[in-house]
């Protein structure tokens, strides 16, 4: 049952008013012609095109929202612009329609309109995405939904078509994509399996999905150049990077390789993802979440994976300023800060339920500075960056390397705290009481101290 259904009588109700349809004009529909026609949305069809008055253009946005409200699959399962393109289409039915006409079938119609297009454009579809991580061949490997083939292997491997219709034409689309990877030296392809999407919004998890397991890489083995392994398509820059200089007639040139994963030979990636299995396991979990749309603490686990997907562009940024805020943001997200107050408790929060800090203990042996001014600190950086006060091109001060370390063995601990929070006794999920836990675990962990019995 739909129960009630006022709220999308009124919005349909209120689109009918000011539909129309008019001939296209001899000019582009740019954002400046429809706000000189009094016109909101406009959606182009054939010679035509459909449009909605500016009275009531935001009765469209509020009846996409109602149908993401209704149909919370959708709403994971394909992307915001096809929905409002499919809404178009329904409502063009109602240019003209005497608005007291309209009633609580329509709106019936309009959800099992909806839920019949879904339906008929998902589909379990497994995604293959090229990556850049290491030369080194090692074996197949898995972390969360994620699979992992060396170049070499592919070939031979169930990756590779076989044995389905229009076989030659899938090869023909597989050799391809290798042939993309020789070019961009790409030697890992990763496989991710998506249910419940489109095919448009199934390749966007499926991306995002490789983006989070690679940081479970970046987490671990921060020493064997983890920070630009990437999707091929990803950010990433060239793979060799050559200098020329100048100066009172003398010249100089250099180059570096700058491909990563140039430390890890012969047996180090097996051997790296055996020592850190507990961290491939929690970030293999939470992307599974992920990817599958089925949370174990959505808020927890969709924060964890929002900080992860920062770190990951953090870690590939090329200037320390901008690297600093997507850090600095990564803890911002995982934390679901509201306000600068809000994040400074939050920050203190972590540094005591993570490294069993206190706000006036030294955030490091031999530091003057206490956790509390480090916490201030983050947060009053980020605003200095993000507000113009510091130049993003021209700032001093900033300690990278250090920033990047904190966050990467903040992210590492929560995630694995978050795998056991969530196998605890009725886990809340929320940020406060998952930190509180993982306080309250680590005080009941620790060595207790016996006072010397005292005579009298």
């Amino acid at each position: 049952m739909l129960g009630s259904l006022a709220r999308e009588i009124d919005l349909l109700r209120t689109l009918s008013i000011h539909l129309e349809r008019r001939s296209l004009p001899s000019e582009e529909l740019t954002e400046r012609f429809l706000r000189r026609e009094g016109l909101g949305h406009a959606f182009e069809k054939g010679q035509s095109f459909i449009a909605i008055r500016t009275p009531g253009h935001k009765a469209f946005p509020g009846l996409v929202e109602c149908l993401l409200d209704r149909l919370p699959k959708m709403g994971r399962g394909t992307n915001y612009a096809a929905i409002q393109d499919e809404l178009f289409g329904f409502i063009e039915a109602y240019i003209g329609r005497d608005p007291s006409t309209i009633g609580r079938s329509d709106v019936e119609n309009l959800v099992e309109h909806f839920e019949k297009w879904f339906s008929g454009n998902v589909a379990s579809r497994r995604i293959f995405i090229p990556c850049v991580m290491s030369q080194t061949a090692a074996p197949r490997f898995e972390i969360g939904p994620v699979v992992f083939e060396f170049i070499d292997n592919v070939t031979l491997s169930d990756f590779y078509p076989r044995n389905i219709a229009n076989t030659a034409l899938d090869t023909s689309g597989f050799d391809s994509l290798l042939g993309w990877m020789h070019e961009g030296n790409a030697d890992w392809l990763a496989r991710v399996s998506v249910d419940g999407c489109d095919q448009k919004r199934a390749e966007e998890i499926g991306e995002l999905a490789v983006d989070l397991v690679i940081v479970a890489l970046q987490l671990v083995a921060p020493n064997y150049d983890t920070k630009n392994m990437a999707r091929l398509d990803a950010r990433r820059g060239m793979s060799v990077k050559r200098t020329f200089t100048e100066s009172e007639g003398r010249h100089s040139w250099g180059w570096m390789n700058k491909r990563p994963g140039l430390p890890i030979g012969p047996g180090t990636l097996p051997d790296i993802l055996r020592r850190a299995s507990p961290v491939f396991t929690a970030v293999g979990n939470v992307v599974h979440s992920f990817a599958s749309g089925t949370f174990r603490l959505p808020v927890l686990e969709r924060a964890w994976c929002d900080a992860a997907y920062w770190l990951h562009q953090a870690l590939a940024e090329s200037i320390d300023t901008i690297a600093i805020t997507k850090l600095e943001t990564a803890l911002e997200v995982f934390l679901r800060a509201e306000k600068t107050s809000g994040s400074q408790q939050r920050m203190l929060k972590i540094l005591s339920s993570f490294f069993d800090l206190a706000p006036d203990d030294a955030i490091g042996p031999g530091s003057m500075v206490s956790a509390r001014q480090f916490a201030s600190n983050i947060v009053r950086d980020r605003s200095r960056i993000l507000h113009g006060t510091w130049s993003t091109l021209n700032a001093r001060g900033i300690d990278r390397e250090g920033m990047e370390g904190f966050v990467v063995q903040v992210l590492r601990t929560a995630v694995i705290e978050l795998e056991e929070y969530s196998h605890s006794k009725a886990p809340i999920d929320n940020i406060d009481e998952y930190l509180s836990w993982v306080r309250q675990r680590k005080a009941a962990s620790r060595p207790q101290t016996i006072k010397p019995a005292t005579g009298h």
